[in-house]
């Protein structure tokens, strides 16, 4: 199911690295706010993009399905983030499904109306701007990283950029939001070499495990 919601009256306290666009902007030119079920579709390879969508709560991911059932994960979103921002400014259809990993909360902006709130606030679009180059880097960071065979390399490569985008830097200070499956997709190895590689770095004091969750 999706609902949508009147697109007023929600405030989420972000990290200002995290989130894209301020809340109150978005809704202020008129922001619809969806809710999406686990496993519900935001929208479908093949469809043409229309809207812009950002985070509130939850976490979605991009996605395409391959032969024999096999899934590869393009990229996760979790709060504050935009979701297939990049494909607005093509004239392409999306190349990937969007699911909802568990229930969501997105907020919703037309495609004409977002790119006039950018032509009306210069920060907005340096804002926007920055956050797109910065997951450009990261997927050159991360496909660099799938040319090694140290497994290791992978996982830091993916924790490290997970932890500086949310502002932590102390030890133990941020708690991984991925599952081993969901990293496994992420970085390219088998679920059990995810497994066993972070056993070793736990045991070595890179990351602390408890209750199951990886502290980094």
């Amino acid at each position: 199911m999706l609902c949508i919601l009147s697109g007023f009256g929600i405030r989420v306290n972000f990290n200002s690295k995290v989130m894209v666009i301020e809340e109150d902007l978005l809704m202020a030119f008129g922001a619809d706010v969806i809710k999406l079920r686990k496993n519900e579709l935001l929208f479908k390879e093949n469809s043409a993009p229309a809207y812009y969508y950002q985070m509130i709560k939850g976490k979605i991911k991009l996605t395409n399905s391959r032969m024999r059932n096999r899934e590869f994960i393009q990229s996760l979103h979790l709060q504050g983030e935009c979701v297939g921002e990049i494909f607005l400014f093509s004239a392409r259809d999306y190349p990937v499904d969007v699911v909802a990993m568990e229930d969501c909360t997105v907020l919703r902006l037309d495609r004409p109306t977002l790119f006039r709130l950018m032509e009306a606030d210069f920060e907005v679009q340096m804002n926007f701007l920055q956050y797109v180059s910065e997951r450009i880097r990261f997927n050159y960071i991360l496909l660099n990283s799938l040319t090694s065979d140290d497994a290791a390399s992978r996982l830091l490569t993916l924790l490290d950029y997970v932890k500086e985008n949310h502002n932590r830097h102390e030890p133990y200070s941020y708690q991984i939001p991925y599952t081993r499956k969901e990293i496994s997709s992420l970085t390219g190895l088998r679920v059990e070499t995810v497994i066993r590689t972070f056993k070793k770095m736990e045991n070595e004091g890179v990351i602390k495990i408890i209750k199951g969750r990886i502290f980094y």
